[in-house]
């Protein structure tokens, strides 16, 4: 996947998303121009939420989740439409499956 430069080139982290709300807040951050969301996994219900952002994001954004640490959450977020892989560290394993996928990898580095 090539990463583009989107309209807003910024990332909205949704931290505490719930699955009720989750369409509400896609249509508003995608009307402001956002293309880049990110669902922690480490919430109840984030792949959900990631499922129900992906099929209704403009073709230009990429969803995904952060907190990914293990290539079976990779699985898992790909299964719900999700095309970003955020993970707090830098495992080789969840990046080259990421990559494999087709997924967008953003590893944490400090």
């Amino acid at each position: 996947m090539t990463m583009h430069t989107p309209r807003l080139p910024l990332v909205a982290i949704l931290r505490g998303l719930d699955v009720d709300s989750a369409a509400a807040v896609g249509q508003a951050l995608f009307s402001a121009g956002f293309r880049i969301l990110e669902v922690p996994l480490n919430r109840p219900g984030a792949l959900e939420c990631i499922s129900i952002l992906s099929s209704m994001a403009p073709a230009d954004a990429l969803i995904g989740a952060g907190t990914v640490l293990n290539v079976a959450q990779v699985d898992a977020v790909q299964a719900a439409g999700g095309k970003l892989i955020v993970s707090p560290n830098c495992s080789p394993e969840v990046i080259r499956h990421s990559v494999a996928q087709g997924l967008f990898s953003a590893p944490g580095i400090a």
